[in-house]
């Protein structure tokens, strides 16, 4: 059953990541006008943890630092507004920065879904590489075996995963047209994935085999999971929704 959790507090909430006990929101704001926000809720109450951003998308906690996937660069949340651009313009020519993931080695992976490409950035050397190329990437996890598994913004969407090597298709489906948020939960071995288009939320096997969770929604964008419920930002509505799962 799904319960609004949020309701008109957000312009346009992108993504949303739990830490503990904190819960992280991306709040895109107006487009193109550099209002952007990430909030913290701790318990009950709400505050601003960055702002001045420019449309924030994906968001990742590696190593004690919040990372944020903006346009066409990242950056590195280390204390309540303590923002420091990782990587930018002047690194690599990204267009649309989406997704966003912890990656081995201290790294971070970001996808950029108008550049076909998933990249990884070395936050220390503020270096990035591409590591492979893909249409319209979107959400990104990892498997604890080091497996990236990325879910596309196509019609049907897809949910590829890549060994360092090559990748391989684990589901092509109408269901996850858009295709947006994706979580990896290693006590259940499945992928959590959102489809922004077609409006459903899917629990998927890594054979392929998926279930519809959550139906009906309005532009479900990156979701969130806190072990127990699954947090839909709806986008284009202002609201956050969660429903239990396990």
């Amino acid at each position: 059953m799904l319960t609004v959790l949020i309701a008109g507090y957000f312009k346009h909430p992108e993504t949303v990541l739990w830490v503990g006990d904190r819960m992280f929101v991306s709040d895109i704001g107006e487009f193109g006008k550099r209002d952007g926000k990430v909030y913290v809720k701790r318990g009950r109450r709400w505050s601003v943890w960055a702002s001045y951003l420019n449309d924030p998308k994906g968001l990742a906690f590696c190593g004690g630092v919040l990372y944020v996937a903006d346009v066409d660069r990242v950056w590195a949340v280390k204390d309540k507004s303590a923002v420091f651009m990782v990587v930018g313009p002047k690194d690599f020519k990204a267009q649309f920065l989406n997704g966003i993931a912890c990656g081995r080695g201290g790294k971070v992976l970001t996808s950029d879904t108008f550049g076909n490409a998933v990249y990884e950035v070395n936050p220390r050397s503020k270096s990035v590489r591409m590591l492979f190329k893909v249409e319209k990437p979107n959400g990104l996890a990892l498997d604890p075996r080091g497996n990236v598994y990325v879910i596309t913004f196509t019609k049907p969407g897809r949910i590829l995963r890549w060994d360092g090597h090559r990748l391989d298709t684990v589901l092509v489906s109408r269901d996850i047209d858009g295709g947006d948020g994706l979580i990896y939960v290693p006590d259940e071995g499945v992928l959590l994935a959102s489809g922004y288009e077609s409006g459903k939320v899917l629990k998927v096997n890594l054979n392929g085999t998926y279930s519809v969770i959550a139906k009906g929604l309005r532009t479900p964008a990156g979701i969130g999971f806190d072990g127990r419920y699954v947090y839909v930002p709806l986008l284009e509505v202002g609201d956050v929704k969660k429903f239990k799962v396990f």
